[in-house]
């Protein structure tokens, strides 16, 4: 089958540019080698992409080779820019990066009261208002925001659950800030997003990516697709049975890690009892993530689970798993810690919302 002309010119495109962001600027020549594609081709791909605003040519420089003096191109000046933010239990954060994804200014907020939801819907357009404030050259492209809750795949809306550990989260981030800013507002569940950053970084095809924090959520990463179910609920793993006939977060939450005034886990007070070395704590908390890695392990068989969150990237944390997991399942998947530690999520907002700001420059 032949792809129609304008998917192969966009798939060209896109090809060129990501070339050019990689090696931060590059020849006609060069991409011309690293891409295989033909020297016509380059060409007219450039043309387009410098036409477009997206790549700038920065004049004739030497090569250091023999021969003709290239034309490096690098990014665009004013290529536009993207917004990636962060909700959750700890408050609103936040980053603007360029289409390169290099960060250029972070923007924080502290969260409000526990289901506060007015709180949080402030401090969300607080800190997208100060980004505003000190925008990068050219345009707002797109807006990602990871929240943690579940996220409709669909919809984009997020999903009310029973018992949820982020209450106050349960709004519409695109309504909060319709009337702030005209680009798309892309929202995703916060481990969905992590998960998807970690797959950047790494190098399994299929991985379970398990967040332990103020609660518990996992992110599926199979045979190259981030799998989210059809009601966005895939990964709900604070919801799996316990030892007994509670769930593993009211486990957790019965055995003294709950905070007192949320349905969550108290990260702050877990953190220090894992500093401290408290055996309570540690087992309760290495017998529930055990459960959650191998039930998983038993149903989808990933080649690695990695734990991420707060607490999940404890050192003290996964020889212990490691050995409950090993009397729990036979499976040969891989534990280990993620790469990205807890900006995780927000580094995956950041390839949400530059993937989409990309593929949209490139088909208008």
């Amino acid at each position: 089958m032949v792809l129609p002309q304008v998917v192969l010119r966009e798939a060209t495109d896109r090809k060129l540019f990501d070339e050019v962001v990689g090696r931060e600027r590059a020849t006609r020549a060069e991409l011309a080698t690293a891409t295989g594609f033909s020297k016509p081709t380059v060409s007219e791909s450039v043309r387009r992409l410098t036409e477009g605003g997206l790549l700038t040519a920065t004049g004739p420089q030497e090569t250091g080779r023999r021969g003709r003096v290239g034309t490096f191109y690098e990014l665009g000046t004013a290529a536009g820019w993207v917004l990636a933010v962060e909700v959750d239990q700890s408050g609103v954060q936040a980053w603007s990066a360029d289409l390169a994804g290099r960060v250029l200014h972070r923007h924080t907020r502290p969260p409000g009261g526990a289901g506060d939801t007015g709180a949080l819907a402030k401090a969300l357009r607080a800190t997208v208002v100060a980004a505003l404030r000190k925008p990068p050259a050219g345009p707002l492209r797109a807006v990602a925001v990871s929240m943690a809750n579940p996220v409709h795949p669909v919809t984009r809306e997020v999903i009310a659950l029973p018992g949820s550990p982020f209450p106050e989260g349960l709004l519409s981030p695109a309504d909060v800030l319709a009337d702030l800013v005209g680009a798309p507002v892309l929202v995703d569940n916060d481990v969905n997003l992590a998960a998807l950053a970690e797959q950047r970084f790494g190098d399994a095809a299929s991985f379970a990516y398990l967040y332990v924090g103020a609660g518990l959520g996992l992110g599926l990463y199979l045979g190259g697709l981030l799998v989210r179910g059809a009601h966005g609920l895939a990964g709900e793993v604070g919801y799996l049975p316990g030892a007994g006939w509670r769930t593993l977060a009211t486990e957790l939450a019965a055995a003294g890690l709950g905070r007192s005034d949320a349905p969550s886990n108290d990260v702050a007070a877990v953190l220090r009892a894992l500093d401290a070395g408290t055996p309570r704590v540690l087992m309760a908390l290495v017998a529930a993530v055990a459960r959650a890695v191998a039930s998983v392990t038993a149903v989808v068989d990933p080649e690695v689970v990695l734990l991420g969150g707060p607490l999940g990237t404890h050192p003290a944390l996964l020889d212990p798993v490691r050995t409950a997991v090993a009397t729990l399942s036979s499976s040969p998947t891989r534990l280990a810690h993620g790469t990205l530690g807890a900006l995780a999520p927000l580094h995956g907002a950041t390839r949400l919302a530059l993937d989409h700001a990309i593929t949209t420059a490139l088909t208008t």
